[in-house]
């Protein structure tokens, strides 16, 4: 602080500098604008001193150069730029300096009509916010105990700016972070503490179609479908415990809409200022409604591509119990006109195997061939991979391969089970070509079996030519294939793996040319 002049009026009717404090502490709040506060505070100068001239010239945050100017009075051409302070130490002529204020030696006036002044710069020991000048029009030396004043004063509004300056910018960043999430290209949600919606953004409103106005405040577990609450609960919680949990995939019922919207969900608690997890949780989602519609679509053309390359299976496993019918009902007729009782009902039974055999056959048929249903339930693996090996029997017998069957006990996995046929129904499909031709005992291997780990293993393996390594990376992808043209679409591994790994189960194999492939599967059991 710097001043001018040697003379000094008098300030007779001075209000109490601690009423003026007083009144001041009372008015200022957190929330005012920085305009607000200068009038504030220039006012309680000019009511301690009412001769003065007061001016703030505050600093961009973090930029050279002025943001605000307040004057109670004209100011000199050009001194409104120049920032100059007479420093009261080398340590605050460093800090000026940071702050592009310069450092000089004597009090520069900034008003037209002053004689003399002082200047304080405004500062909270680490930040400069700009500088107080307060200048008089007649001679004065301000007493020390004016000087108090003024650095009180100053420390005061430092202060005050300081604050203001951190609420707006907290209420800046807050309401910014709300329009990102509020407008983001993604289905966003807030869980609370309690489960309950505090965030419902835009996207996530057109993709259900429930207002955000319906869904603030509920229970996040009424928005997802009822067969993947337990999932998505068990997400939740550990995120709420501070793991960061990725790839969970709900479905949401639409309002006014028989159908659902699919979601793959990414869930991360906040962490608070100090580094300690917070029970909120934000999950941001991926849409995958039209991907996965598109992807059942794929399925079921391949699943109708499979059955095309198993026509003559389906033919051979018709005709046979046809035939059988048809020879017997004509053995029947004669013996029914010779009236042999007993030959007629051994005739009859050989009659229903035959037909039951045709609707096994068709049943299991129509129910591979139709599309998919995505709703998942317990699934014994065994059993599936059993009726696989029935429907691929024409193949197997083509292929003159033997199957070697290994199912130990394992626990039921969760998932959508035409799907789950349909992936063995491609591997063993693959093993029996993969064979067709070899000179050596052709075997296919089937084995299921507790992994011990929480899963369950499923190997399909075979005795056939293997898989080169030059093209062991390109397997899964799709349309890539190594059957020549009309045996094969090149999507069949390539829809395996995306079926396992909806499934969030995994796919491995090993092979080794000339002698075989095995393929493996670990199912999450329930």
């Amino acid at each position: 602080m710097q001043h001018s002049s040697n003379e000094q009026p008098t300030a007779a009717g001075t209000p109490s500098i601690l009423a003026v404090y007083d009144r001041l502490a009372s008015r200022i709040r957190v929330s005012m604008r920085e305009d607000e506060l200068l009038h504030l505070f220039a006012g309680a100068i000019r009511e301690i001193y009412p001769d003065l001239m007061v001016c703030f010239r505050l600093l961009q945050p973090g930029r050279a150069g002025l943001a605000l100017v307040y004057a109670t009075g004209r100011l000199r051409p050009g001194a409104r730029d120049r920032l100059r302070v007479v420093p009261d130490g080398p340590d605050a002529a460093a800090m000026l300096e940071r702050s592009g204020i310069e450092a000089c030696d004597r009090y520069e006036p900034v008003f037209q009509d002053a004689c003399g002044g002082v200047d304080v710069p405004l500062h909270d020991g680490n930040e400069v916010f700009g500088i107080l000048n307060v200048e008089w029009a007649r001679p004065w030396v301000p007493d020390t105990a004016a000087r108090t004043v003024l650095r009180t004063l100053a420390a005061q509004i430092a202060t005050a700016l300081r604050d203001a300056r951190l609420v707006a910018e907290s209420i800046h960043l807050r309401d910014y972070l709300a329009k990102l999430i509020d407008h983001a290209n993604a289905p966003i949600l807030v869980i609370d503490s309690g489960r309950r919606i505090a965030v419902f953004n835009r996207f996530m409103e057109g993709l259900t179609g429930h207002p955000r106005e319906t869904v603030g405040g509920l229970d996040a577990a009424t928005l997802i479908h009822e067969g993947d609450r337990a999932r998505f609960l068990a997400a939740l919680a550990a995120a709420q415990g501070g793991k960061a949990v990725s790839g969970v995939e709900v479905r949401i019922p639409r309002r006014d809409r028989a159908d659902a919207a699919r979601i793959s969900f990414n869930l991360a608690s906040f962490v608070g200022p100090d580094g300690e997890t917070m029970d909120a949780v934000m999950a941001v989602g991926q849409d995958l409604t039209e991907i996965r519609r598109l992807q059942e679509q794929v399925i079921h053309a391949e699943k109708l591509a499979t059955i095309g390359q198993l026509a003559a299976g389906v033919v051979h496993e018709i005709n046979n119990p046809l035939t059988s019918i048809s020879v017997h009902a004509d053995y029947l007729h004669k013996l029914v006109d010779r009236g042999d009782r007993q030959q007629e009902l051994t005739y009859v039974g050989r009659i229903r195997e035959a037909a039951d055999r045709i609707l096994r056959f068709t049943r299991d048929l129509m129910a591979f061939a139709r599309p998919a249903g995505d709703e998942p339930d317990l699934v014994d693996v065994r059993e599936v991979v059993e009726r696989a090996a029935a429907f691929c029997e024409h193949v197997i017998g083509a292929a003159g391969a033997r199957v070697e069957r290994s199912f130990d006990p394992a626990p039921r996995v969760y998932g959508v089970h035409g799907q789950i046929q349909q992936v063995f129904i491609n591997l063993i499909t693959n093993a029996c070509h993969a064979m067709s031709g070899v000179d050596r005992e052709r075997v296919l291997t089937l084995a299921v079996a507790d992994n011990g780990d929480g899963r369950v293993r499923v190997e399909i393996g075979d005795t056939g030519i293997g898989i080169p390594p030059e093209i062991r990376d390109c397997v899964f992808e799709p349309f890539f294939t190594t059957k020549t043209q009309g045996k094969g679409t090149g999507l069949g591994l390539s829809i395996v793996r995306n079926i396992v790994e909806n499934h969030h189960a995994e796919i491995a194999f090993t092979s080794e040319p000339g002698r075989g492939s095995v393929f493996t599967i670990l199912f999450w059991a329930t």
